[in-house]
């Protein structure tokens, strides 16, 4: 079921409604109702009705109208709107062998604006409607198990180096939001997401986990129709995971090769090569070869962390070839006995821009289809000719709290390359990556977000956030301010 409604005011929508009922639920009910609906059909079958809800609002104020040189084009830069993710979704478990899974999404966007810059404009220029609503199969799929080896088949979510999981919690939280879904995610921070038709395989063991996977993505992001398959786009890899069990202790290791092609016919391609007018259609081959290494280490009264990435990047990138890198280094250091358990990491994360758009080598590293909003949480950019050197504080004052604030210096790594942003292919018309000129300039900008996450009930998550950004040359060349932030306040309820 795919609609998209532009009259129907947001209030009342019975697309909301789900999610106000069940939040009202949810702040009267014990912590021990936690996944109650679940029924034992016997001979060792369990059939569980999964439910998930996330109310946002979110307010943006995107640096002003834009800048092109010495023309300046009026948008709506200060704006909020509001979104709504419904899902249903059916398990099935038979023994220890098989497992299959249904899930409906229900996604509704209330007062998205017109002629706007920043977020609310990608939802837009998707659907072009200022209230949006779309019914789709999120997921169905079957898995089956045996010994340690798996195959699963059908619509999915792949986050790609979250396989081989880790045990430790610390490591499990670098796994989570400081490695996966770098390149392939189902940007689930949008009100739609992706998925991903087809399948995986692999063997698993309390040491290592080798895998392969190969699918075609569906729309998605910020194209809440999320129905129908891309079937133009392929993206295919085999990973090698250690895991922290006896044998490799608190570390966490990987090695990956992927393939991705879009043939899309319909999209112009975003890179630097100013071609007037645009070439239409997408004639894109790469592969993708790299792997990361991560590990715990106890030091007096508590643990320092290190994680290392690097990726290199080969193939067709139209008619060019395709020759890029990307890398990151991350140090840690936490108290766990200390009151709340504070966390100070540091770190950089670069990767390469194309320094010379008139020879046959494009050198922008690209980041396929990754979840861009865990690294870039004031998403006005992404790692693609990006540098990003930040310091982040994790504190966690009580066992339902968490607080988490970042610190980010961003530039550019080539300066005849453009600024990206966004998370990759939603459609079949709009390439998914967006573009901004440079003018020759490094400097994007400075970037200071705290987040603070409160459960207060097993079944109710309840999540704050707000960024700044301190612009710098590049921003104050392409609007006409240089000051910009975004925040969101969200209620999140699972059963």
């Amino acid at each position: 079921m795919n609609t998209t409604a532009s009259a129907t005011p947001w209030l009342s929508s019975s697309s909301l409604l789900p999610g106000l009922i069940l939040a009202s639920i949810s702040t009267t009910s014990p912590a021990d109702t936690a996944n109650p609906l679940s029924v034992d059909l016997g001979q060792s079958t369990r059939l569980k009705l999964e439910i998930f809800d996330r109310l946002r609002g979110e307010a943006v104020d995107w640096f002003g109208d834009v800048r092109i040189k010495d023309a300046v084009i009026d948008r709506n830069s200060n704006y909020g709107f509001m979104g709504n993710k419904f899902q249903l979704g059916l398990r099935l478990n038979h023994e220890d062998w098989l497992e299959s899974f249904v899930q409906f999404q229900d996604t509704t966007l209330a007062a998205i604006p017109r002629g706007a810059v920043g977020l609310g404009a990608r939802y837009y220029e998707n659907s072009e409607h200022i209230n949006q609503n779309s019914g789709f199969l999120r997921q169905g799929n079957l898995k089956l198990k045996h010994a340690g080896a798996w195959f699963s088949g059908g619509r999915q979510l792949y986050s790609d180096g979250a396989q081989g999981a880790a045990s430790h919690k610390s490591l499990k939280w670098i796994q989570d939001n400081r490695l996966a879904q770098r390149l392939i995610g189902p940007v689930d921070y949008t009100h739609a997401g992706r998925s991903f038709d087809g399948g995986t395989l692999g063997y698993g063991t309390a040491d290592y986990e080798i895998s392969g996977f190969g699918f075609m993505p569906t729309q998605g992001g910020f194209d809440i129709n999320g129905m129908d398959t891309i079937t133009d786009i392929n993206v295919a890899g085999i990973t090698l995971n250690l895991r922290d069990g006896d044998f490799f202790g608190n570390t966490l290791g990987r090695l990956a090769w992927y393939t991705y092609n879009d043939t899309r016919p319909d999209v112009v391609v975003v890179d630097n090569s100013l071609t007037l007018p645009p070439t239409l259609g997408a004639n894109i081959s790469l592969h993708t070869i790299g792997g990361h290494l991560a590990r715990i280490e106890p030091a007096g009264p508590g643990q320092f962390d290190g994680m290392v990435y690097g990726f290199g990047q080969f193939g067709d990138w139209q008619t060019q070839n395709q020759s890029a890198w990307a890398f990151g280094a991350e140090l840690g250091y936490q108290l766990p006995e200390l009151w709340a358990s504070p966390w100070l990491r540091v770190g950089i994360n670069s990767a390469s821009g194309d320094s010379n758009r008139k020879n046959q080598t494009h050198g922008t590293f690209f980041q396929m289809l990754p979840t861009a909003w865990l690294y870039a949480q004031f998403p006005f950019y992404n790692m693609m000719n990006n540098q990003d050197v930040f310091v982040q504080m994790i504190l966690k004052p009580d066992p339902t709290v968490t607080i988490r604030a970042d610190f980010h210096s961003l530039s550019v790594n080539a300066t005849e390359d453009l600024v990206y942003s966004s998370s990759g292919a939603g459609n079949t018309k709009l390439f998914g990556f967006l573009g901004m000129p440079t003018y020759g300039q490094s400097e994007l900008a400075n970037v200071t977000h705290v987040g603070v996450g409160w459960k207060p009930l097993d079944n109710l998550s309840i999540n704050a956030f707000y960024a700044h950004a301190f612009g710098q040359s590049i921003i104050e060349g392409n609007y006409t301010g240089n000051q910009g932030d975004y925040g969101f306040l969200e209620t999140t309820v699972t059963f």
